[in-house]
């Protein structure tokens, strides 16, 4: 389901849109296996600042934007994914499986509207 979904759910989302779909299954169920697909990698867990954990079920490597306006969890592809990885583990004398990066700032759509976030104006 996350895979057809473009954006990040919650755990409740996931669970009321299955419920929607009329599958019976319990919030503590989807927790768990949206848990568990995360540590095997087959989908993405992001911390949301303000909401708490959240699903992405896009494969492709990529880091997330977080808008401080509008609380917004956007994507961000290719930018230096497997340099990092390379960088860090020449610096670090280490084998990198995975890292996820969450960018804070504002997003195109409030900085054209001039949001005003923490005294700072777009």
């Amino acid at each position: 389901m996350l895979r057809n979904h473009y954006g990040h759910l919650s755990a409740e989302q996931v669970y009321n849109k299955l419920k929607e779909e009329d599958k019976r299954i319990s919030l503590a169920t989807v927790y768990r296996n949206l848990n568990l697909l995360a540590e095997q990698n087959k989908i993405n867990k992001i911390e949301h600042p303000t909401v708490g954990s959240m699903y992405d079920g896009r494969e492709y490597p990529h880091y997330h934007l977080h808008c401080e306006a509008c609380d917004g969890l956007f994507d961000i592809q290719g930018l230096y994914l497997n340099e990092l990885n390379d960088k860090v583990e020449t610096q670090m004398k280490a084998r990198i499986l995975t890292h996820r990066i969450v960018f804070e700032g504002i997003c195109e759509s409030c900085l054209k509207k001039g949001s005003n976030v923490d005294g700072h104006l777009t």
